[in-house]
Formats: C-alpha cells, sequence, structure tokens
C-alpha cells in the first residue's frame, strides 16, 4: 500500500512538474522589466542616530543613551522599576566589568550572574529562573533600526532569545547605513558565525485577523543601551 502511495506521489509531481516546464518553454526572459533599485537617503551620523532611534521606538523598543560608566548604574534602576533581582550575561564581553561591579555593590540586592552552565541541563534554570539578560553587540542599522548580536561560545544566542527582559549595550560608533554598507566594510564574506541574529524590537507576532503581539515567543522587552562614544 504504501509502495503505491509513494509512486502516485511522484507520478503526480512529475506531472505537475512538466505542466510547469511546457508553460515556461521559450519564454522569452529579455523583455523583464528591469529590476528597481532603491537609492537610500544620504545621511548625517546625527540624522542616521536619529533614524535608528526612531525606528527602534517604533517597535516598542526603550532606548536609554547614556556613556559607558553609566552601564551598571543604568541596568541596577530598570531592574529595580521592574521588581527583577536576577541577571545574567556572558563571560569575556565588553561589558562583563560592569556585571561584576554591580553584583558586588552592597546597595543593591540585584544577583549579576556569569552565563558559564551547560543548557542541557539547565533548561529550567534559562527558561523559567532568569527574568532578564544583557548581551553585547556587533553592530546597528539606521535604515531599519536593527541591532547585530553575533554569539559566541561565551555570549550564546539563547542569552537574547529566552529571557522575558533584555538588555542589549550598542556602540554609536558601529552605527552603519545600512545593512549593505555594514557587511562591505565589516568583510562579513571572510568572517561569518554559524549564525547573526539582527534584532529590531521584542518579539512580536500576528494571529489570522492581523492582531499584533508584543512579547508571545521570546524577549517581553527590549532595552537599548546606546553607548555615546
Amino acid at each position: 500500500m504504501s509502495t503505491n502511495i509513494k509512486l502516485q506521489s511522484n507520478v503526480a509531481k512529475s506531472s505537475i512538474l512538466d505542466k510547469l516546464k511546457s508553460q515556461v518553454k521559450g519564454a522569452d526572459y529579455s523583455k523583464l522589466p528591469a529590476e528597481p533599485s532603491y537609492q537610500y537617503p544620504q545621511l548625517s551620523k546625527e540624522q542616521q542616530l536619529a533614524q535608528f532611534i526612531g525606528h527602534l521606538q517604533a517597535n516598542h523598543a526603550q532606548v536609554i543613551q547614556l556613556e559607558q560608566a553609566q552601564i551598571a548604574e543604568t541596568v541596577s534602576n530598570e531592574l529595580k522599576d521592574r521588581g527583577i533581582k536576577k541577571l545574567l550575561y556572558g563571560t569575556q564581553a565588553a561589558h562583563s566589568a560592569h556585571m561584576a561591579e554591580l553584583d558586588a555593590d552592597i546597595n543593591t540586592d540585584i544577583s549579576a550572574e556569569v552565563f558559564d552552565f551547560n543548557l542541557a541541563g539547565n533548561k529550567e534554570k534559562l527558561f523559567n529562573d532568569t527574568p532578564a539578560s544583557i548581551t553585547s553587540s556587533r553592530a546597528a542599522i539606521a535604515a531599519t533600526g536593527s541591532i547585530v548580536l553575533w554569539p559566541t561560545v561565551t555570549e550564546p544566542r539563547s542569552l537574547s532569545l529566552v529571557p522575558p527582559v533584555h538588555f542589549v549595550i550598542v556602540d554609536a560608533e558601529r552605527l552603519y547605513a545600512t545593512f549593505a554598507t555594514l557587511i562591505k566594510e565589516q568583510q562579513w564574506q571572510d568572517k561569518l558565525p554559524t549564525n547573526a541574529i539582527l534584532v529590531s524590537g521584542p518579539s512580536k507576532t500576528a494571529d489570522i485577523q492581523q492582531t499584533l503581539a508584543y512579547g508571545a515567543h521570546g524577549p517581553k522587552e527590549l532595552i537599548v543601551l546606546l553607548i555615546n562614544s
């Protein structure tokens, strides 16, 4: 019985492909319209920064402009406002020292914990006992308001995809006008990671009635710490 079904499926597939091939046989592709090319407007660095922030805020992300020395204090205040006492961060990241400073602060009861455990045996800890996390970023894109995350062994992608509140540190000096500009200037063709993540706001989804909901499958809040170098 299963053999007959497989044969019927193959016959149906071949029939569909034959019909498609007959329809395009002899087609003159030289008459296709030229592919439109879009030119992004030339913006100054200040305009690009404003564009980047505007896109993020339109997508329900919170943007906080600050100096690097203010990271620990700012994260502490934001966590306190939300009643959160635990934060997870990666090792060997640019902000690791700031998170260690936060953890050592005797004036706060916030616990900043290093993500140095194996995920396979700690799913309960990550998915149910970690209300917030913080990660670094590779770059940012002004045209779309996107932040590029570059996961590593010490700062894996689950750190930014699982906890309900995600803090991400963005250096304003690493802001590029477009995605194409970013790829070209950073020479991605020579050093791509196993995966790169582009984030433009908290997670969102829409049902069949096109009702948009935020935080359905991933971080409910994205807090961008924009460092003004």
